[in-house]
């Protein structure tokens, strides 16, 4: 195992496998221990939980998840890192790396109790080398079938929404997208452990692969994915991740502030999140230019609500945020609710029609929903 956090470590661990530090894309590696461990508390791990980590990158978090974990399994997408990550790890044998997409990751399989997972001999991971010539790992897939599954990870910004999405009992549909005029709609920075994503202070930069996840930023016309629920997933019982702090502000902006948009609705109503602390630049290497936060994620209780009423509710959320500047009345009824409807229904919740959308909570949206 290497202190991969040390820089003086990191750099001989890149040197010997021919990796450099990629100022143009915007990469860059914590390199702060304590910060490490604090992301480790967060998830409040036991030697029964099983994790799953998004973009362990060179694994200066993955060895840390390992030691309290019972199981660890490591998603990256770059292969170029997994020789790598694999020389990080040696010696843990609780870890397995799998070298895929996390988007494209069946965290249903690998998930506590699931059949799939019960069903899988071992976890695959693919060599660098040659992504078709998968190999198998150290770590049981019956361990799974008896722990806790948690999540960690240091997300990009461009694909922070539908991560949350694919946690979080959802499935994705490209047909209610934050607004054009959401500020979450723009590509933004993020530094993480050893992540990507295109730089802040140039809003008009193409959108930039992430090495560490393989996606690139949507352009200001692409739309977001917004979650249906798909009651029955397996889902995680907690989540940490690591984000752009100005993401992590919308992400937690209460109703009626000018950082409450789309992508805070959908947060809030699937999940109870927290701030557990703010991560400086000045412990990265390169030093980027924003600041991050690290927040945790525990899965809401919504047993209770209707999953058609659910997905109404979000597209009753892209029409309101779409004219967030426009009245209820005035931005629902050019989306296409009819106005008489649309009256009573909002007369039905306790909804003043003169409000905006900025101002409704995630229970608003849903009671508004049922009442439709």
């Amino acid at each position: 195992m290497i202190e991969i956090w040390k820089r003086t470590e990191l750099e001989k661990l890149m040197r010997s496998h021919g990796l450099r530090f990629s100022k143009g894309l915007g990469q860059n590696f914590l390199t702060d221990r304590n910060i490490l461990e604090k992301i480790v508390a967060g998830a409040e791990l036991s030697a029964d939980d099983h994790v799953v980590e998004i973009g362990s990158g060179l694994g200066a978090l993955t060895v840390f998840l390992a030691q309290e974990a019972g199981r660890v399994t490591a998603v990256e997408i770059d292969r170029r890192l997994i020789p790598a990550l694999r020389e990080a790890t040696e010696g843990l044998t609780n870890i397995d790396i799998i070298n895929e997409d996390f988007l494209k990751f069946e965290f249903s399989s690998h998930a506590t109790g699931s059949a799939d997972a019960a069903e899988k001999p071992s976890v695959i991971t693919r060599h660098a080398e040659g992504p078709d010539m998968p190999t198998v790992t150290t770590g049981s897939a019956d361990a799974a079938t008896r722990q806790s599954t948690k999540v960690v990870g240091n997300l990009p910004y461009n694909i922070t929404t539908p991560i949350i999405a694919k946690l979080f009992e959802q499935e994705p549909s490209r047909n209610t997208a934050p607004p054009a005029d959401d500020p979450e709609r723009r590509p933004q920075p993020h530094p993480s452990t050893e992540h990507t994503a295109p730089l802040a202070d140039d809003p008009e930069r193409r959108p930039q692969p992430h090495p560490s996840t393989g996606h690139t930023a949507p352009p200001s016309d692409c739309s977001h994915v917004v979650p249906v629920p798909a009651p029955g997933k397996p889902r995680p019982s907690l989540a940490v991740f690591m984000m752009q702090k100005e993401v992590a502000e919308r992400l937690l902006s209460p109703p009626g502030k000018k950082a409450y948009g789309a992508i805070s609705v959908l947060v809030q109503y699937y999940t109870d999140a927290e701030l557990l602390f703010e991560v400086s630049r000045e412990v990265f290497v390169p030093k980027p230019n924003v600041d991050s936060a690290v927040v945790r994620f525990r899965p809401k209780d919504l047993s209770a609500d209707d999953a058609e009423t659910a997905a109404r509710m979000f597209r009753l959320v892209r029409a309101g945020f779409d004219m967030r500047r426009k009245t209820l009345r005035n931005s629902l009824a050019r989306a296409g609710f009819p106005e008489a409807d649309l009256l009573s229904a909002l007369e039905s919740a306790g909804i003043d029609p003169g409000r905006r959308a900025e101002t409704l909570s995630p229970r608003d949206f849903y009671t508004l929903a049922a009442a439709l």
